[in-house]
C-alpha cells in the first residue's frame, strides 16, 4: 500500500479507555533493564525533531525509564506510552521493539507525522482476561486484521456485525462470553474466514444463507447459543470444513442430502439438543472422513443408520432393527463408540455382536427385558471398556459367564434394573461400578476387596443386601466414593474403614442397621468430604479424630443412638456445609466463643429431637456467612465429579462427566419429610433446632440470615416476643415457632415475607390481630392455642373435628377500658379505603352516566373484535342481534 500519514496513533490511542472503558494508571516501580533497553531501541528507530520533542529527547540510560515523561509503569514494566506532539515522522516497521513491550496497555502516538505501510497482518489476542466491557466496532478499523480472539473475557453488550465482515479476517473467536449478544450478519463473498467460534454466547436469530460464502471455513462452532430456524443448504459449500458444532440451539426442520453433498472433509459433527426433525439423510453416513457424529436429543424419526468412530442417536424417535447377526447389515460397520440410549429397543441389538472396534457401548433406558447375554462380554474380543445398561428391566446375567477375565472393562453401570441373586464376581480393573437400585439380596462377598483394587467409585445403593460390611473392603485403597446405603446391613463399621480416609472422599452408609461406635481412627491427612451415617443404630460419641477431616462438607449422623455434647471439636472445619445430628441423644448447651462456630459456609444445621438446652447464642449465628448472603454460592465439588480421573485410563473420556456424587440430606421442611440434593449448588439454607430444651428469647441476630429458606424452633421453651427482624429474611419459605412460650404480637414485618408458604405459631401466648392478608390466609390450626389472637380471613372446620380452633376470625368486642389493648390497624384500614375509592372512581360513572356506559361497552366490543376469533364473534353478534330483536318485539325479555 502507498505510504501516507496513517492514523496508527488513533488505532492504539486509548486502546483500553476507548475500546474497553478501561484506563490503566501507573503505580510506578523501578524500571526493569530489559524494558529500558526496548524503549531506547525504539527511540533510535524513530525520526523526530529534538528541538520540538518534550519526551523522547530526554530518554537516556542514566535515568530510570519509569520516571521518563510519557512512560507509565507497573512493577517496573512499561504499561503506558504517551508520545503525542513529539514531531515524529517516518514509519514504524514490523520489527520495531515497540511490539516487544508485552505489558503495554496504552499507546498514544497522536498528533505526529507518522507515515508507514500498514502491517500485512494484525493479530489481536486478549483471551482469558476479565475485560468486563462491551466490544466496540473500533476493531473494524484494523483493515488488515487477520485474527481476533476474545474468548472468555466477560464481554457484554451487542457484538458489532462489522467484525464478521472484515475481509482479511481468518480467525474470529468470541466464545464463552455468556453476556455477549448479537446476531449473524450477511457474510460478504470471498471471505477469508477459516475459524468462527461464538460458543456459549447469547447470539440469537437465524443462520443466514450467505454463510455459504465462508468457503475457506474449517471450524464452525455455534453451540450453546439461541440460534433458531432451518439450517441453510448453502453449508454444502463448506468444502474445507472439518469440525461442525451446532449443538444446544433451536435449529429446526429436516436435514436433507443437499445440506451435506460438499462436506467431504468433515470429521466431526454435533447437532445434539436442537429441534431437527424428519429422516436422517443416508448420505450423512457415507461422508468419507466422518469419524464422530452426535444427533441425540432431536426429533429425528425413521430408520437409524460407513465408517464411523463415534455415533450418538440417543433421545430421538428412531427405530432400530435389533434382529439379525450383523454380518450383512450396512448400519454400524466399524464403530468404536455407540450411544443409543432411550431409543425403545426392547431387547439387545444383536447387530452389534460383531463390532470388532467397539470400546464404548450405552444401551441405557431402552426397556430391555430379560438377562444380559453372554455375548455382550465378548465384544471386541473381550476388550469393551465402557458399558452402560442402566435403567432397563434386566433380571439377571445369562449363565455361564465370567467377568473376571475381562481385562479392559473400566466402567460398568447396571443400576436401576431388577437383577437379583448374588453380587457377580467383578473384574479387578474396574474403575467405576454401579450396581445400585437392583434386587440383590445376598450378603456382600467376604473377599469383595480383591475385585476393588483399582476401583474409584462403588455403589450398592438400594438393594436388599444383608450381613455385615466385610473387612476386605479396606483393600480398596484407591476408592474415592463408597455408597452402600438403603440396605439391611448390620454389625459394626469395620475399624479399618476410617483409615481409608486418606484417599476416600465420600462414604454413604445411611439407612442400614449398623451398630456400635464410629471407630476413632480417622487419619491426619483425611480427605473425606461426605460422611453420611444417618438412620442406623450407632452409639457413643462423635470420634475426636474426625476433626482431622478438615475438607469435610457434609456430616450427617442423624437418626442414631449417639450420646454426646455439641461437637465443638469440629470448629476448624471451615468448609462444612451440612451438619445433621437430629434424633439422637445429644445434650448440653451450645456455647460460642471467639474461636468456636466459625462455619462460614454452613447451609444446613439440623440438631432437632435431642436434649440440647440453654439459650440460643446469637453471636454464633452471625458467623454463618452463607446464610447471610442471597447470591454468590460457591459450588461444591460434591455436586460434580468427585473422582480423581487422572488415575483412570478413561481420564480423557466423556463418560467420566457423569460419574459424580450428589450430597443429600433428609430434613423436615414445610411440615414434610424430604430429601434435599445438590445442597451447595442450589443455595438452600435451613436451621432446625426443634424438639430440644432451649429457653430464653429468640436471638434477634437470626434476622441477619437473609438467605435462610427454613427455620424450625418448635417444641422448645423459648419465651419473649418474635423478633421483628424476621421480616428481613425475605427468602424464608417455612417458619415453625409452635409449642413454645412466646408472647406479644405477631410482628407486622412477617407479612412482607412473600415466599412464606408454611407458618406455624400454634400453642404459644401470642395476642392481637394477625397481620397481613397473606398470613391471615394460613389454616386456623397454625394459630390455635393462642387465646388472644384474632383476625383470620378464613376459618375452615373439617367434618368430625372435635373442636374448632380457638382463633376468632372476627375482631373481639370492644373493651371500653382506657387501659385496654385496642388499637386501630391503620395499615389494614388504609388499604380498604384505597380499594373503595379506586373502585368507586371507575365503576361509579358507568353506573350513573348512560352515555359513559355506552361508550365503555362500545370500546369493549372493539377490543373483542380485534382479539377473538371471527367465528366466535359471529355467534356472539348473532345472539346479540337476536336479543335486541326480542327486546323490540316483546318490550322485555323473559328472565
Amino acid at each position: 500500500m502507498t505510504s501516507s500519514p496513517i492514523i496508527l496513533c488513533l488505532l492504539f490511542e486509548f486502546f483500553y479507555s476507548t475500546l474497553f472503558n478501561h484506563v490503566v494508571v501507573s503505580s510506578g516501580g523501578q524500571c526493569l533493564s530489559d524494558q529500558q533497553s526496548l524503549l531506547l531501541q525504539f527511540k533510535n528507530t524513530l525520526i523526530f525533531n529534538p528541538t520540538e520533542s518534550k519526551s523522547l529527547v530526554r530518554w537516556n540510560q542514566s535515568s530510570d525509564c519509569c520516571a521518563w515523561e510519557g512512560i507509565s509503569c507497573e512493577q517496573g514494566r512499561v504499561t503506558g506510552l504517551k508520545l503525542s506532539n513529539e514531531s515524529i515522522s517516518g514509519g514504524i516497521n514490523d520489527n520495531s521493539t515497540l511490539f516487544n513491550l508485552q505489558y503495554l496497555l496504552s499507546l498514544d502516538l497522536s498528533y505526529n507525522f507518522i507515515s508507514s505501510t500498514i502491517p500485512s497482518s494484525i493479530v489481536i489476542q486478549l483471551s482469558y482476561n476479565e475485560l468486563s466491557s462491551p466490544v466496540h466496532a473500533f476493531f473494524g478499523n484494523f483493515s488488515n486484521l487477520t485474527s481476533l480472539q476474545l474468548f472468555e473475557c466477560d464481554l457484554y453488550g451487542t457484538f458489532p456485525k462489522e467484525m464478521f465482515q472484515v475481509p482479511t479476517l481468518r480467525i474470529l473467536d468470541i466464545s464463552r462470553n455468556g453476556l455477549l449478544e448479537g446476531s449473524l450478519p450477511e457474510f460478504p463473498p470471498h471471505s477469508d474466514l477459516q475459524i468462527l467460534n461464538i460458543r456459549h454466547t447469547n447470539f440469537k436469530g437465524t443462520l443466514p444463507s450467505s454463510v455459504g460464502n465462508l468457503q475457506q471455513l474449517t471450524h464452525l462452532d455455534l453451540s450453546y447459543c439461541l440460534i433458531s430456524g432451518p439450517l441453510p443448504k448453502s453449508i454444502a459449500k463448506f468444502t474445507q470444513l472439518v469440525h461442525l458444532e451446532l449443538s444446544n440451539n433451536q435449529f429446526s426442520d429436516p436435514i436433507s442430502s443437499a445440506h451435506l453433498e460438499g462436506l467431504l472433509n468433515l470429521l466431526y459433527i454435533d447437532l445434539h439438543n436442537n429441534s431437527f426433525n424428519g429422516y436422517i439423510p443416508s448420505s450423512l453416513f457415507t461422508l468419507p472422513l466422518l469419524e464422530e457424529i452426535d444427533l441425540s436429543y432431536n426429533q429425528f424419526s425413521g430408520q437409524g443408520p460407513t465408517s464411523l468412530g463415534y455415533l450418538a442417536l440417543s433421545y430421538n424417535n428412531i427405530s432400530i432393527n435389533v434382529s439379525g447377526n450383523g454380518s450383512n447389515i450396512p448400519f454400524l460397520p466399524k464403530l468404536s463408540i455407540l450411544l443409543i440410549r432411550s431409543c425403545n429397543l426392547g431387547k439387545f441389538p444383536e447387530i452389534i455382536k460383531n463390532q470388532a472396534e467397539l470400546t464404548d457401548l450405552d444401551l441405557s433406558n431402552n426397556q430391555i427385558y430379560g438377562e444380559i447375554p453372554t455375548w455382550i462380554w465378548k465384544i471386541r474380543n473381550c476388550s469393551l471398556q465402557y458399558l452402560n445398561l442402566s435403567h432397563n428391566q434386566l433380571v439377571g446375567i445369562q449363565e455361564p459367564y465370567s467377568l473376571y477375565n475381562i481385562y479392559n472393562l473400566y466402567s460398568l453401570d447396571l443400576s436401576f434394573n431388577q437383577i437379583h441373586g448374588k453380587i457377580p464376581i467383578l473384574p479387578p480393573q474396574l474403575y467405576y461400578i454401579d450396581l445400585s437400585s437392583n434386587s440383590f439380596t445376598s450378603s456382600i462377598p467376604s473377599d469383595i476387596g480383591k475385585s476393588l483394587e483399582n476401583t474409584l467409585c462403588f455403589s450398592l445403593l438400594m438393594n436388599g443386601l444383608t450381613g455385615s460390611i466385610p473387612e476386605s473392603i479396606c483393600d480398596a485403597t484407591e476408592l474415592q466414593d463408597l455408597d452402600q446405603s438403603d440396605n439391611n446391613l448390620y454389625g459394626k463399621i469395620p475399624t479399618c474403614m476410617p483409615a481409608m480416609s486418606g484417599s476416600i472422599i465420600g462414604v454413604n452408609l445411611r439407612m442400614n442397621n449398623l451398630s456400635g461406635p464410629i471407630p476413632d481412627l480417622f487419619r491426619v491427612d483425611c480427605s473425606l468430604k461426605t460422611l453420611d451415617l444417618n438412620g442406623n443404630l450407632l452409639t457413643k460419641s462423635i470420634p475426636k479424630s474426625l476433626a482431622n477431616c478438615t475438607a469435610l462438607e457434609d456430616l450427617d449422623l442423624g437418626n442414631n443412638l449417639m450420646l454426646d455434647t455439641f461437637p465443638l471439636s469440629l470448629k476448624n472445619i471451615s468448609g462444612l456445609r451440612v451438619l445433621s445430628l437430629r434424633s439422637n441423644k445429644f445434650y448440653g448447651q451450645i456455647t460460642c466463643t471467639e474461636s468456636v462456630g466459625d462455619w462460614p459456609m454452613i447451609q444446613i444445621v439440623d440438631i432437632a429431637s435431642n436434649n440440647f438446652s440453654g439459650e440460643l447464642a446469637g453471636k454464633c449465628l452471625t458467623k454463618w456467612h452463607t446464610m447471610m448472603t442471597v447470591t454468590g454460592y460457591r459450588q461444591s465439588q460434591l455436586d460434580h465429579t468427585i473422582l480423581d480421573s487422572s488415575r483412570s485410563p478413561l481420564s480423557n473420556s466423556r463418560f467420566l462427566w457423569n460419574i459424580s456424587y450428589e450430597d443429600a440430606v433428609s430434613i423436615t421442611h414445610k411440615g414434610l419429610e424430604m430429601q434435599m440434593r445438590k445442597i451447595a449448588s442450589n443455595g438452600f439454607t435451613y436451621i432446625d433446632f426443634s424438639s430440644n430444651k432451649f429457653h430464653g428469647e429468640i436471638p434477634k441476630e437470626l434476622g441477619q440470615l437473609i438467605s435462610l429458606h427454613g427455620l424450625n424452633l418448635s417444641n422448645n421453651v423459648l419465651s419473649g416476643q418474635i423478633p421483628s427482624s424476621f421480616g428481613n429474611m425475605r427468602q424464608l419459605e417455612s417458619l415453625d415457632l409452635s409449642r413454645n412460650h412466646l408472647s406479644g404480637k405477631i410482628p407486622a414485618s412477617l407479612s412482607s415475607l412473600s415466599f412464606l408458604g408454611f407458618l406455624n405459631l400454634s400453642h404459644n401466648q401470642l395476642h392481637g390481630r394477625i397481620p397481613g392478608s397473606q398470613i391471615q390466609l394460613f389454616p386456623a390450626d397454625r394459630f390455635q392455642g393462642n387465646q388472644g389472637l384474632y383476625g383470620l380471613l378464613v376459618t375452615l372446620n373439617c367434618p368430625g373435628d372435635a373442636a374448632a380452633p380457638d382463633i376468632s376470625p372476627e375482631t373481639p368486642k370492644p373493651n371500653h377500658s382506657i387501659s385496654g389493648n385496642n388499637e386501630i390497624e391503620w395499615n389494614l384500614i388504609s388499604a380498604e379505603i384505597e380499594f373503595i375509592v379506586g373502585f368507586g372512581t371507575v365503576i361509579g360513572p358507568l353506573v350513573l352516566r348512560k352515555r359513559w356506559r355506552k361508550w365503555y361497552f362500545d370500546r369493549v366490543e372493539d377490543i373483542a373484535f380485534s382479539i377473538l376469533p371471527q367465528i366466535l364473534l359471529r355467534k356472539w353478534l348473532s345472539w346479540k342481534m337476536g336479543t335486541r330483536r326480542g327486546v323490540r318485539a316483546g318490550g322485555r325479555r323473559e328472565s
